[in-house]
């Protein structure tokens, strides 16, 4: 799949994808140089930073059906186990039990509470958590070998142009070969 149409021109999901690229990797590095709150707080514009920089590179990194089924569990199992967690950490302070990682967007105890904001960051974190696996899955897809069948080159005898090619290396004034 080309990134760019006939016409020379990127594609809209290509302009989509870099311009949240730069909007996160952005965010994540300024929110990161203006100030330091936390461990949480360091470990979510840290995750948002990469996150960034995978959506800018992934023309680069070309993901197999592994990384993005891998990418995707990571964000469902991290957004899910964020809420078994009960939290005593910002957000929702009204309510007794509050759930979720980084930011605790629900709010029990009291009945169910939840707020959209911090549900929408939580999941940005959690979907830049699994981009960043995406890429270390295509790493270690890099490191295995490869897995076509080898094919035996032994029997191999060189019918038409090989054998000429090779007699005709000795010609100085020819730099192909003979197929001037």
């Amino acid at each position: 799949m080309s990134a760019e149409r006939d016409d020379g021109w990127p594609s809209i999901p290509t302009v989509t994808r870099v311009m949240a690229g730069w909007f996160l990797f952005g965010v994540g590095l300024l929110d990161l140089v203006t100030g330091v709150d936390g461990v949480v707080y360091v470990t979510f514009h840290v995750a948002v930073t990469l996150g960034g920089m995978v959506l800018l590179a992934l023309h680069r990194i070309r993901p197999g059906r592994a990384g993005w089924i891998t990418a995707a569990l990571v964000t469902v199992a991290g957004l899910a186990t964020g809420l078994l967690v009960d939290t005593s950490r910002c957000c929702l302070a009204d309510h007794p039990q509050r759930r979720g990682f980084p930011f605790p967007f629900l709010g029990l105890g009291d009945g169910i509470h939840a707020d959209p904001r911090y549900l929408g960051a939580d999941l940005v974190f959690w979907a830049c958590a699994g981009l960043v696996t995406l890429v270390l899955v295509r790493f270690v897809e890099k490191q295995m070998p490869e897995r076509r069948t080898p094919v035996d080159l032994t029997g191999y005898v060189g019918r038409h142009s090989e054998a000429h090619a090779y007699s005709a290396q000795h010609r100085a004034d020819e730099n192909v070969g003979g197929l001037t």
